[in-house]
Order: structure tokens, then C-alpha cells, then sequence
């Protein structure tokens, strides 16, 4: 068989009535599928790298019926045949309404919450109304680029804070520019040189300017957004080298629990600035002639990964 079979509702009830042989599984992960799932199912993840591994103990007899199916309404179940079909299992069935459609129907679901319908990514609400920085774990991954190379790196950050009140935040990090630092040179004599570089005039001017500051103006929610994307909007004004100028970028706000360390708030997101709008002007082709091998692009590419703690 090279395609799998498509089942409703009744013909899961048949297949668990009817097929001694036959595995019916669930394909969401272990937590879920303790919370509820449709009796008489086993459970393989097939978000695991070790899926088939799992099923392989689930179902050995690559002959016999295999039945799939997952929360309805998402590819689970259908990647999962795929698989398994792959693998060569010869019977791979698919429930595309999984859990959802079965409920739906008025069967019974079994585990610890089988009534309960939980969201499947629960839209962040920041749970406490005050956040400050952990310099440690934060930071921003920077790239540079010209013709012919690109050099990247790191600077870290020294402090900060977000408010949120009805959902909506502000706050402020401060990027601490002593901290810059190269990674695509390193072991390198170069790698001194382009530090020092970067340090000085013609860049940042640190030993003048040794912090970089974000404003943030504005934290707005994005309607709509999935798990995997962005979920607010950031208005706010960068100051570099003594001059502010106003930045904006859809950004990822996630609340994660560290078993260790308690509650976290990470900011995430990717920026572009155009560095001559805050004076950096060495090698920009808008502003000088015949550069040569000197010519740097204007835009600095930003990977920033900020993680706070409630104050």
C-alpha cells in the first residue's frame, strides 16, 4: 500500500471492535495523550526523532492494521502514516479528525482531563507586571557584511526592565558595548584588529559611547499570531553613539518555566538597522567615493535573545 486509508469516526469504532491484530495509536505527545485520548489507543510522539523506534514496539508486525490519529484539524496524523508507510508498514490507516472529531461525536474520550479542550498554543499573557533583565543568559548575536566576507559575533547586555499593564508592555535594556565581541575570527590576528576596529571612531566609539540603549516605547500584541511566529509589535528608540533614532519589529515574547531557576520572559527577535542614521559612516558607499576594498554594507543584522525574571 502506498497510501494510507482515510477513517471516520465509525470506522475507528469497527477497527477497535473488529481487527484483534490492529494497533490504534496516538501520535501526540506523552502529556497530552494522559490527558485524554480515545480508548484502547496506544501512544507514540511522532514529533520524536525515536518515533518509528517507538512504534516498532507499539506495532512489531509491520502487517498488521495500524490505525493514526491526532488532534484533528493538523498534519500529525497524516506525517505519522507517512512514516510509517516509509518504514514498511503495508496497513497504515489515518483518523484525520482525531480527538477533536471523536469528542465531537459524543464518544468518550479516557485520561486524566478527558472532557477538558485545551488550546493548543495558549496565547502569552505576561503574568506578572514587572520584569528585569538577566544579563547572563541574554544576549545579541550581531552580523556585519561587506563584498567579499561577512564577520559576526556577540555583545551582551547589562541591564534592563519591561512593564506590562492589560497585556501591553514598555521597558528598556542597555547593551553594554565593552562587551563586543567576534566569533568568525577567531585564532586569528585579524580578530584583535577588527575588535579594535570596531571600537573606535570609525564605529563605535566606545571608549565615548560604551553603552547602546533600547527604549521600548511600545509592546503590542499581534491578533492572530501562531506559536512559531511572531506575537507582539516593538516600537521604540535606539540610541547609538549619542544619537536616537526610532526602531520597530515584530518580536516573540514567551513565558518559560526553568525547573531551576523559576519564571522567565524571553524577548526574541531579528532587526536590521541601517547604521549611518546613528553616524557609523566608515565605508558607506552613500558617503564616500572610490572605497575599494573598504566598502562596508550599512546594515548590521541583530539576533537578540533578552531573557527576564519577575522584579
Amino acid at each position: 500500500m502506498s497510501h494510507p486509508i482515510m477513517v471516520t469516526v465509525d470506522d475507528v469504532r469497527d477497527f477497535l471492535g473488529e481487527n484483534a491484530r490492529g494497533v490504534l495509536v496516538d501520535v501526540l505527545p506523552s502529556e497530552q495523550y494522559d490527558r485524554h485520548h480515545i480508548p484502547g489507543s496506544a501512544q507514540a510522539c511522532v514529533f520524536e526523532t525515536a518515533f518509528l523506534d517507538h512504534m516498532s514496539k507499539v506495532a512489531p508486525d509491520r502487517a498488521a492494521p495500524v490505525l493514526v490519529y491526532g488532534a484533528g484539524n493538523s498534519l500529525d496524523a497524516a506525517v505519522a502514516a507517512a512514516k510509517l508507510l516509509g518504514a514498511g508498514y503495508r496497513d497504515v490507516r489515518v483518523f484525520a479528525g482525531g480527538v477533536d472529531a471523536w469528542r465531537a461525536a459524543g464518544q468518550a474520550l479516557e485520561g486524566s482531563a478527558p472532557e477538558k479542550v485545551d488550546p493548543a498554543f495558549p496565547p502569552l499573557t505576561p503574568q506578572f507586571s514587572r520584569y528585569s533583565l538577566l544579563p547572563g543568559e541574554s544576549v545579541i548575536r550581531w552580523v556585519g557584511r561587506n563584498d567579499n566576507h561577512s564577520h559576526w559575533g556577540t555583545v551582551g547586555l547589562s541591564s534592563g526592565e519591561l512593564r506590562f499593564e492589560s497585556g501591553r508592555g514598555a521597558g528598556f535594556v542597555t547593551v553594554d558595548m565593552n562587551s563586543l565581541a567576534n566569533d568568525d575570527l577567531a585564532g586569528s590576528s585579524w580578530q584583535d584588529a577588527l575588535l579594535r576596529h570596531l571600537a573606535s571612531e570609525d564605529f563605535f566609539h566606545v571608549a565615548r559611547f560604551p553603552e547602546a540603549r533600547l527604549r521600548l516605547t511600545e509592546l503590542t500584541p499581534l491578533e492572530d499570531a501562531s506559536a512559531g511566529m511572531p506575537n507582539y509589535h516593538l516600537k521604540g528608540l535606539a540610541g547609538i553613539r549619542g544619537h536616537e533614532q526610532p526602531v520597530e519589529a515584530d518580536i516573540s515574547l514567551r513565558n518559560v518555566l526553568d525547573e531551576k531557576e523559576g519564571n522567565r520572559l524571553i524577548l526574541a527577535g531579528q532587526l536590521n538597522l541601517d547604521r549611518t542614521l546613528w553616524g557609523v559612516l566608515y565605508g558607506s558607499a552613500r558617503y564616500f567615493r572610490y572605497l575599494g576594498m573598504h566598502k562596508v554594507d550599512d546594515l548590521i543584522s541583530l539576533d537578540a535573545h533578552v531573557v527576564f525574571r519577575p522584579a
